[in-house]
């Protein structure tokens, strides 16, 4: 049988142990952040610097300059892009690129996704549902990602979805697949709640409504 003195020590032990444990996820994430954003507001500035004109030299003098620059561009862009000359001209390039065998490609799909994450009205990543994948009996995270998938699917004659699986914990990264709808399981929680347990492993949950119930077939 342990001493008091023995148990006295362990739980002593034990509280360090958790504390030290309760300061890492405290600041870790603060951490990583606060790295994140450094790393991309210097690669911003380290590119963009060289292309500032004299006038406007003082950006150069703090941190983010650059990327304020690049911020202020891309706004006065989408403002010009937006009125009758601006429109004419972004058509005019788009006509120029799509005389271009191998370039049209890559600036036709990068077109579409960028523009689907701009637009308010973006349906994108609306729904996460669960599906069969890789094999029966073992279900994957996707996010259903197009409904009206005509081009693809008047082949085989059958209604499908588009559903993106994507890969833990880098989910740019992952799978495209063409589903039936019934073969998709809903899920209750939201997109962004999903993602969160992609680029966690699985590891976060919402503690405060329990674990989700999976919607029966």
């Amino acid at each position: 049988m342990d001493s008091p003195a023995t148990r006295q020590r362990f739980d002593f032990l034990a509280w360090l142990r958790n504390s030290f444990l309760a300061g890492v996820a405290v600041v870790l994430p603060f951490v990583i952040t606060i790295w994140v954003i450094w790393m991309v507001v210097t690669f911003i500035d380290n590119n963009v610097e060289p292309l500032v004109p004299v006038q406007l030299a003082f950006l150069k003098t703090f941190p983010g300059g650059g990327l304020l620059l690049a911020l202020s561009a891309l706004t006065l862009v989408g403002a010009l892009a937006s009125n009758l000359i601006g429109r004419w001209t972004v058509d005019t390039a788009d006509k120029a690129i799509a005389n271009l065998p191998l370039v049209r490609s890559i600036y036709g799909g990068a077109k579409q996704v960028f523009k689907q994450v701009a637009a308010p009205e973006r349906t994108s990543f609306k729904q996460a549902v669960l599906v069969e994948f890789p094999m029966p009996g073992s279900y994957a995270l996707g996010f259903i990602t197009n409904e009206d998938t005509t081009e693809v699917a008047h082949d085989i004659g059958a209604d499908l979805v588009a559903v993106y699986v994507p890969q833990a914990p880098i989910p740019t990264s992952g799978f495209l697949l063409y589903l039936p709808r019934a073969a998709l399981r809903p899920l209750a929680i939201p997109p962004d709640e999903a993602l969160k347990r992609v680029i966690s492993l699985g590891i976060i949950r919402n503690d405060e409504n329990g674990p989700p119930s999976l919607p029966s077939k």
